[in-house]
């Protein structure tokens, strides 16, 4: 008779894996195959403690219903206020899908975890051997960032822990001599914020809105609804150190979780964000700014800028290249003076214009033009991309006057040093024989032939490794199946020879040591199918 028929009630708060555990225990250690086998159908099932997949799995074994479990005893409601991807998240944690669930929960962002490491409250595991006989792992000590049991307030103690081995606390001798020492205020309470989060089912305390009246609230924008970035990092810093996190927050993800929409982000990150904020004072913003004092010059640069502004011949760029000076100095010294600078100082008619686009057409450099012409430069270049085609013509023909440079250079330098093959002439005209090489090709093989025999002998040489390696991988195989019944995996033979990849990347070209390993395969194949039978 199936054991699964003999499921305990889930505990509040208990992780699934930490559900899966108790039941092996309960059924008497029995080997973590068969446990894995009775939950899931397959050898080594991998379950995490925070997402775990096979949920649909465990509810057709047990009396809860999908959602049930979701929302109590994983950390999915997180992301279902967080991670606008919620609903793929779902559906890859009801399955099989172990591959999608990194990606759809955005753990990379993280670039830390808890995937070699539980924690348990030495407390709460001394509660639950009273309340039940045996401790089980608590979701709320599993969560990202909690170093602290938000229920008795002292720090958790981490232990070594498998995702395919089904144990509980008892199973670390810890447990029974760890003394409960007191966590830090913040590591408390931000405990007490997250395990808030994961228990509400208010949805109205999250979102762009949401972060904006708070960050509103505190005075952390600016009259631009710019954030005050530098204030808010500094706090963060402070609260990053008292609870022993790695960075998480940066300008960049503040951003996007007070201005974007939709937005897919780990739900650690907004979760510590409001945290941060919420522990400043309302209305805390920094005081004013003074405005900046005027630039000081010296009385003869002044005056030769104020001539120039005040002459309406040059612009404010000319004006500060000349003087050497900055182009806000310029533009407040126009603004005290009275002198508009944003209007155009030279006006492109339409006979200059059909002039322009003429030079253009035969080739002539922007700046030749506008020098001939009286107009600037840019003025210019946005006469020519103005006119369609126009650019690309241009860059047509400086590409055939570059390519007759280049050779009118290579042939020059054969002429004046009798060089004959590449080699030298790399060492004297090294950038014209690259541009060559990959623009003027066919030219160069003609003008410039390759010297010597330049035949590809790689057949050949994959043909000797493989007569040489075959009777090693003859023999490699038959002890493999006589000490492990098992083929070995291609990585397995790359690793048996040398790591040099023939066998996971160009196994194709080992002709005679595929056809071997393809032949005891389909043997086997056909011995475990005549079995089943």
């Amino acid at each position: 008779m199936s054991r699964i028929l003999y499921t305990p009630r889930i505990q509040p708060d208990e992780t699934l894996f930490s559900y899966v555990a108790r039941c092996h225990w309960l059924w008497g250690d029995i080997s973590y195959t068969a446990t894995s086998l009775e939950w899931f159908g397959y050898e080594g099932g991998c379950l995490n403690q925070l997402l775990p997949s096979h949920i649909q799995d465990i509810s057709c074994h047990s009396e809860y219903g999908i959602d049930y479990l979701l929302h109590n005893h994983t950390a999915y409601p997180l992301h279902v206020l967080y991670n606008a991807r919620h609903e793929a998240l779902k559906a890859a944690m009801c399955g099989a899908g172990d591959m999608n669930i990194a990606n759809l929960s955005c753990s990379p962002q993280l670039a830390f975890g808890s995937l070699v490491q539980s924690n348990y409250c030495p407390e709460c595991a001394k509660e639950d051997m009273t309340k039940i006989g045996i401790a089980y792992w608590h979701l709320s000590h599993q969560l990202w960032g909690v170093n602290a049991c938000f229920k008795h307030g002292c720090e958790l103690t981490s232990v070594p822990f498998n995702h395919r081995k089904y144990r509980l606390p008892r199973y670390f001798k810890s447990i029974h001599s760890v003394i409960p020492s007191d966590a830090n205020a913040q590591q408390i309470e931000f405990a007490k914020h997250i395990v808030q989060k994961l228990r509400s089912n208010n949805n109205e305390n999250v979102g762009q809105q949401y972060f904006k009246s708070l960050f509103h609230s505190r005075g952390l924008f600016t009259s631009q609804m710019h954030i005050r970035m530098s204030t808010v990092l500094v706090r963060y810093n402070e609260v990053a150190e008292a609870l022993c996190l790695p960075s998480v927050l940066n300008t960049r993800s503040i951003r996007r979780i007070v201005f974007e929409h939709d937005l897919s982000i780990h739900p650690l990150k907004p979760i510590l964000l409001e945290f941060v904020v919420k522990g400043l004072r309302e209305e805390s913003a920094p005081p004013p700014i003074p405005a900046p004092k005027p630039l000081k010059m010296s009385e003869t640069i002044e005056s030769q800028a104020i001539a120039l502004l005040q002459s309406y011949q040059f612009n404010v760029a000319e004006i500060s290249r000349r003087l050497k000076v900055s182009h806000g100095y310029v533009k407040q010294l126009a603004n005290r003076i009275g002198v508009k600078t944003t209007e155009r100082k030279q006006v492109v008619t339409a006979d200059i214009e059909r002039q322009a686009i003429k030079m253009a057409i035969e080739n002539v450099s922007c700046k030749d033009i506008a020098a001939k012409l009286g107009v600037s430069e840019p003025s210019i270049t946005g006469v020519v991309q103005s006119v369609d085609g126009l650019s690309l013509w241009r860059q047509y023909l400086r590409m055939y006057e570059k390519r007759d440079a280049v050779r009118a250079t290579l042939i020059e330098e054969r002429k004046r040093r009798g060089l004959l093959n590449r080699s030298e002439l790399k060492e004297h005209q090294g950038n014209a024989l690259n541009w060559a090489y990959q623009y003027d090709k066919t030219w160069l093989d003609v003008t410039f032939p390759i010297q010597g025999n330049h035949a590809n002998h790689s057949a050949k040489i994959w043909e000797k490794r493989d007569t040489s390696l075959f009777p090693k991988f003859k023999e490699f195989l038959k002890q493999q199946l006589e000490t492990t019944n098992k083929l070995p995996s291609k990585y397995a033979l790359d690793k048996a020879f040398g790591n040099h990849r023939w066998f996971t990347c160009n196994f194709t070209k080992l002709s005679r040591c595929k056809r071997m390993y393809d032949m005891v395969k389909f043997k086997i194949t056909q011995s475990n199918e005549g079995k089943s039978e």
